[in-house]
Formats: C-alpha cells, sequence, structure tokens
C-alpha cells in the first residue's frame, strides 16, 4: 500500500509539472555537439524517427512509465512527434 502511495504522489507531482496543455522544453546532453533520438515507441528499441541536435526546443504532449523503468516524453519538434526519454529533457 505505501509503495502504491509512493507512485500516486509521484505521478500526482509530474502531472503538476506538465500542465494539460503542451509545455516547452529543451534538449539537454552532456556533450554540447550531440543529439538526442526522437523514437516511434517509449523504448530505446523503438525506431529513431529523428536526430534532434542538443538544445533545440521541444514540445512535450505527455509522459508514460516505459519498460526501463524511465518516463518517455512523447514530444513535438518540428513537424514530427515522437518519444524521448526524459532525462534528455531539461526546461
Amino acid at each position: 500500500m505505501k509503495l502504491l502511495a509512493s507512485i500516486l504522489s509521484v505521478a500526482t507531482l509530474v502531472a503538476a509539472a506538465l500542465p494539460a496543455h503542451a509545455q516547452y522544453a529543451m534538449t539537454c546532453t552532456r556533450d554540447r555537439y550531440s543529439s538526442v533520438n526522437l523514437r516511434n515507441a517509449p523504448s530505446k528499441s523503438g525506431y529513431v524517427v529523428a536526430s534532434v541536435p542538443n538544445e533545440s526546443y521541444i514540445r512535450a504532449l505527455n509522459w508514460v512509465w516505459g519498460n526501463d523503468g524511465m518516463r518517455w516524453y512523447r514530444v513535438e519538434y518540428s513537424g514530427l512527434v515522437g518519444w524521448m526519454r526524459s532525462d534528455y529533457l531539461c526546461r
């Protein structure tokens, strides 16, 4: 029961951080000349739709928990819609 309460608490905090309308964010990597993969599914095995340069602005639409335990955001970049892992996004 405590685990469920913790999960619901985290989900509430994340929902508060991402309002009902889409929110803009920026891609962030350790190497300023690298890029972030935009995938067709919320998984590292998802097909790469595009490679988004570091420090590019994206529009976060919603998110899900991936099978890898990471939060994946469905985002829009330059007219393309796909999935990015949360650890490659910053505000």
